[in-house]
């Protein structure tokens, strides 16, 4: 497919140029030099496995970008967790990455120099958001007290977004984390048969696991991630080491640029762009159950008040010993 050749001839050309970024430097500011002379400045970013699509769309199809390939060259690196990224943003290797939006508060409130500069997904009303899900015959019916009290809510790790949400649900309706309701840690493709299972008794899911979670075992929604809190919010974040954007400022508007035209493509053919992106490897599930499942929201422009309300919530439920300063978490004046 000359969309997945474009692709693999880039890859081949940044192996040959030596363009490879070097351990410990958080800088990152490493150049190519083309057929024209001019210098290239390189990138490697690192991004999840789920929930991304027009970042990965980037890389799936560049010749929709205006600027990669000359403005910058840019190697996209998987990280199944956030704390992968950023042990490996620590150790030098990348320049950029993404996390959710509870982990860059994180980020921050430990002094880890990125920054936000753009969302990736957030969770609307109108699009697809999390939900958790439970057996029929389980007797939960909405997020209530009844609902939740004495009983086992599966999250995909401590500390994390769905962590937060689950802890914001019990909370929520008067009662105690780990005192009133147990958190048991169950990885996104084990939760659909924990909960059938009744090892658990409701968890979080995302889209796919969703899907599966209904038609294979039959579950169904008690309430969303929404309902917890009452508020939309940002799920996913683009950011940028804080070095890098000092040392390259122009590079780090035109990549933006072409992100920003990602995301328009994205949302404007939703169907190719996603075929383009499984083409690419980005997803293993079969290509079409993949392009019929519900989307997310995404947009370049994060929910910059969600993103206060989650750094309240995260200092009230003790994560944090008190509210990151706002200023140092995102900078957005490099968006389109």
């Amino acid at each position: 497919m000359p969309v997945r050749d474009t692709h693999a001839n880039r890859r081949d050309v940044l192996k040959a140029t030596g363009t490879a970024i070097a351990a410990g430097s958080l800088a990152g500011c490493l150049g190519s030099v083309t057929g024209g002379g001019s210098s290239t400045v390189s990138i490697t970013l690192g991004h999840g496995i789920a929930s991304e699509e027009p970042l990965w769309l980037m890389d799936a199809m560049p010749d929709i970008l205006d600027h990669w390939g000359s403005a910058y060259e840019a190697e996209f690196k998987a990280f199944p967790a956030n704390n992968q990224r950023l042990q490996a943003f620590q150790a030098g290797e990348l320049q950029a990455g993404t996390s959710a939006a509870v982990t860059a508060i994180f980020s921050t409130n430990k002094g880890l120099p990125l920054t936000v500069v753009a969302n990736i997904t957030q969770e609307r009303e109108d699009t697809f958001h999390e939900k958790f899900l439970a057996r029929p015959d389980s007797g939960m019916d909405g997020l209530n007290k009844e609902s939740l009290e004495g009983k086992k809510v599966g999250i995909c790790a401590f500390k994390s977004w769905c962590d937060l949400w689950a802890q914001s649900a019990i909370r929520e309706v008067g009662l105690v984390p780990d005192e009133d309701v147990e958190l048991v840690k169950v990885p996104f493709p084990s939760m659909g048969e924990a909960v059938s299972k009744g090892q658990v008794d409701t968890a979080i899911f995302p889209p796919v696991f969703e899907m599966l979670g209904k038609q294979k075992h039959g579950l169904k929604p008690i309430f969303s991630v929404i309902d917890t809190v009452g508020w939309e919010h940002d799920l996913m974040e683009l950011w940028f080491s804080t070095q890098f954007i000092e040392q390259n400022p122009d590079v780090v508007e035109k990549f933006l640029q072409d992100y920003s035209t990602a995301v328009d493509y994205y949302n404007n053919n939703v169907k190719e762009s996603k075929r383009a992106i499984h083409d690419a490897g980005y997803v293993q599930t079969p290509k079409e159950t993949y392009v019929s499942l519900p989307n997310y929201t995404h947009s370049v422009q994060p929910l910059t008040e969600s993103l206060k309300k989650i750094n309240q919530l995260v200092a009230d439920m003790g994560w944090i010993e008190e509210p990151v300063e706002i200023d140092n978490l995102y900078n957005l004046e490099y968006l389109p």
